[in-house]
């Protein structure tokens, strides 16, 4: 099993750096979570999710190639979990922060500057376990109701609506019982645009509110390994692929090493 899924890796991987790489913007990136859950009860826990993205290299961008942070995001807020036999049912609501550095070089502003977005995340994951199996599905909606994207001069256009979906399905087979490998895909489809901003860019960036329509995919190849039941290391190669124009024409493709520190915290006996 673990030959094949190495063989399957590389054989994404050649696939996801050889075709076209040079007609649009190619992106290397690290994008790190700290993932602090709180077991409250079987059936209630709180999380306080954050991360760091940093990019390495840019290839195919003229005047955009210093390396930089590339983004923050924090998460928190409670999540409800129903488990019926092999199937498990979670229903997260939570806040969801978007923080935006730019450089001097490639800031609208021609200055060192910030941008960020307030979100709310409702995310329900279903998961059904066969033997050493599990199939995973996770559908996020979206619901950004504040940015302070640089072209949202006013307090009005800061203060808005857009929704945008995610689904991210994922195979997951456990060799033993520490170490998982996992194969996945998550789309975007952008559902609600916001009225006020939605023909102010040219582009659903996610600073702003996203527009309606398709404009992004991933994969993600990779595995998880507990150290202990309480603390998760899951390091992962995600492709993104981002469709941001009309006639959903490839604009740029990213490579990341998406990685994951989790530790859980039993507050009941």
């Amino acid at each position: 099993m673990v030959k094949r899924f190495t063989l399957f890796f590389l054989l994404m991987f050649v696939l996801c750096t050889s075709v076209s790489v040079f007609a649009v913007p190619v992106a290397y990136r690290s994008w790190t979570y700290l993932d602090l859950t709180a077991l409250l009860s079987p059936q209630w826990s709180w999380t306080l999710l954050t991360s760091h993205s940093y990019e390495y290299e840019r290839k195919n961008d003229p005047g955009k190639e210093e390396k930089k942070t590339f983004f923050y995001e924090v998460f928190t807020g409670p999540t409800y979990t129903m488990k019926f036999d092999n199937l498990t049912v979670k229903m997260p609501l939570w806040y969801y922060y978007q923080g935006f550095p730019f450089e001097k070089e490639v800031s609208p502003t021609k200055k060192k500057d910030y941008c960020y977005a307030h979100n709310i995340e409702f995310l329900p994951i279903i998961e059904y376990k066969m033997g050493k199996w599990k199939l995973w599905n996770r559908v996020i909606f979206h619901n950004k109701v504040y940015s302070t994207w640089f072209p949202y001069n006013t307090a009005s256009k800061k203060r808005g609506y857009s929704l945008l979906i995610r689904e991210y399905f994922r195979v997951e087979y456990s060799v033993t019982d520490k170490f998982t490998v996992m194969v996945g895909d998550e789309i975007f489809q952008g559902v609600i645009d916001d009225n006020e901003t939605k023909d102010i860019s040219k582009a659903p960036l996610s600073p702003g509110f996203e527009y309606g329509g398709f404009s992004q995919n991933r994969v993600y190849v990779g595995f998880s390994y507990k150290f202990t039941p309480t603390i998760i290391l899951t390091p992962m190669y995600m492709y993104q692929t981002q469709y941001f124009k009309t006639g959903n024409k490839l604009t740029e493709k990213d490579h990341y090493l998406f990685t994951t520190l989790t530790f859980l915290f039993k507050m009941y006996e």
